[in-house]
């Protein structure tokens, strides 16, 4: 029985990273620190314009820095039989590391190409010659791709919101060289200033209120650990120092002095913000995502990373909450929806609006629950309700069939559009008002209702049922874009009805620029090609077969 194309590359995948892990240097530590010395020279990504990429859409740096660091956690038998890769690290380890960090890239390529075609985005073909040929085989882009455009998007708006208060600080940056008055890179002072800033623009990656606990700690515990830890990379980097070891005790101990927290809970925080050889294989399973902070290189020695304290630390924290504890994390799935309804209310602060002070039940005649509404905001001055499905999903799925469950989850709201527009075609917006506040739903009428379904990550999907275009759907980073991030005015002319319009209306992302250009990835002695088309795959293999 014949093995399917996609299988096969799945092999060469195997083969090849099983190679990749048998050959690396005996001295793992230092193949660990070399790789992260390299990953804390790449660009912050928000401020970087991506490149349209075939695989990622847009071109991720470091794509492979996830996997890198599996193999090298991962023990393998073979290892100390087997020759160092990419050549002997005594010719420089960063030169090592650099190729290293290439192959493991590539192959983190393969595996995006491998997942394209599950989900029918791509098609390949083996030509048995050792060559893989790949073609995207629809003009939908990919929800993979759209989430990565939004989410880029909304880091990119935070980052520039908070650029001038990074660029006054780093003109106020002590000089270890001259010292004097507020100089002393001791104080931490400036660096308390600096990584406030820092953390300020990663509010996207954590959906949590500050006083939940999770995994033994508190939200606010883990920013605070946070802080610390961006404060001690970048005095770290401002002394010229690259990625080194310190002992797990010491830094708990530091943390919490400086804290004054229990080193028990402390502990469990920098725990949840470290990878090990344990967590490894689930992190790099998404590549170009939520790098490390910390990394596990001995038993009670641990290596930071400027890369991973600065870029998306707490995306990484929300993922190891859910692989420590799968079933408690969906458990707290209800508080990050009152955030976001929090963060949508924050658009409507003027006090022409009110809002619902939670989720609204809805119920059929007989008192059953028919569905309910996440969140209700009443414009006093147009008499327009606009009514909220929310979803506040996890961003970047780790798999395909995650993906499946995630889209199959949003587009329930099919069913809770229904649900809330046969209950206001019984019982009128009248009466829904009147659940969100008795006193307005004296005075005022509801004249028009628009229904919303925002997914606070992901909203589009290029596959299943066709959303209910009765309402309007989008992606919170999406909103926030067409509102310019800016609250509503309260001079605007009615806001609910032009927000549902220019939602509806807002065109899907136009198809990135990929041109007529192929990309080749090399898997050991074997490729895999690229194509931006069957027909440019076609024209290809005509010229290269000749009839």
């Amino acid at each position: 029985m014949s093995v399917p194309d996609h299988q096969r590359l799945r092999l060469l995948i195997d083969q090849r990273q099983s190679h990749l892990r048998a050959g690396v240097p005996r001295d793992r530590t230092a193949a660990i620190l070399a790789v992260l010395r390299l990953r804390d020279r790449l660009p912050h990504p928000a401020f970087v314009e991506p490149a349209p990429d075939l695989v990622t859409g847009r071109r991720l740096a470091g794509l492979g820095g996830n996997k890198a660091l599996q193999l090298l956690l991962e023990p393998d038998a073979d290892a100390d039989d087997a020759p160092a890769a990419f050549g002997s690290p005594g010719e420089g380890w960063d030169g090592w590391a650099q190729r290293f960090l290439d192959a493991c890239g590539r192959l983190a390529e393969a595996e995006l190409v491998l997942r394209h075609c599950e989900t029918g985005f791509m098609r390949m073909v083996d030509d048995g010659n050792g060559t893989f040929n790949a073609w995207i085989a629809t003009k939908q882009m990919p929800a993979s791709w759209r989430e990565r455009a939004d989410i880029d998007w909304w880091a990119a708006s935070l980052a520039r919101r908070h650029a001038p208060e990074l660029r006054a600080l780093h003109s106020e940056r002590p000089d270890p060289e001259r010292g004097g008055p507020g100089d002393d890179l001791g104080s931490d002072a400036y660096y308390h200033r600096l990584a406030d800033a820092h953390l300020k623009s990663m509010a996207y990656q954590l959906g949590y209120p500050p006083d939940v606990t999770l995994g033994g700690c508190t939200i606010q515990t883990y920013r605070d650990v946070l802080g610390w830890l961006i404060r001690w990379a970048l005095q770290a980097r401002d002394r010229g120092e690259a990625a080194a070891l310190c002992s797990r005790s010491w830094l708990v101990a530091a943390i919490a002095s400086d804290l004054a927290v229990d080193p028990e809970t402390i502990d469990r925080a920098v725990a949840t913000f470290t990878l090990d050889r344990e967590s490894a294989a689930y992190h790099a399973a998404v590549p170009g995502v939520a790098a490390a902070p910390l990394v596990q290189v001995e038993p009670d020695r641990l290596a930071p990373s400027l890369h991973g304290v600065t870029t998306e630390p707490l995306l990484f924290l929300t993922r190891e909450f859910k692989r420590r504890d799968a079933q408690g994390y969906h458990n707290t799935a209800f508080l990050r929806e009152d955030v976001f309804r929090q963060e949508l209310y924050a658009l409507f602060d003027d006090r022409r609006f009110v809002t619902s002070a939670g989720a609204i039940k809805l119920r059929r005649d007989a008192g059953t629950l028919r569905t309910d509404i996440d969140a209700v905001v009443f414009d006093r001055k147009t008499g327009t309700l606009g009514v909220f499905e929310l979803k506040s999903q996890d961003p970047f799925a780790r798999s395909t069939a995650e993906l499946t469950r995630q889209r199959d989850n949003v587009l329930y709201a099919n069913r809770q559009v229904s649900g809330v527009l046969d209950w206001l075609r019984r019982h009128g917006g009248d009466d829904l008002l009147g659940r969100v506040d008795s006193r307005t739903a004296k005075r005022f009428r509801v004249h028009k209702v628009y229904p919303f379904v925002l997914g606070r990550y992901l909203a589009h999907f290029s596959d299943g049922p066709e959303p209910d275009r009765r309402a309007a759907w989008g992606t919170w980073p999406q909103v926030l874009r067409l509102l310019d991030a800016q609250p509503i005015r309260a001079t605007d002319a009615n806001p609910l009805a032009s927000l549902f319009t220019r939602l509806a209306n807002d065109a899907s992302p136009a198809p990135l620029p990929l041109g007529d250009a192929r990309e080749e990835i090399a898997i050991g002695a074997a490729r895999l090609v690229v194509y931006p088309s069957y027909a440019r795959y076609r024209a290809d293999v005509a010229v290269r077969v000749p009839r």
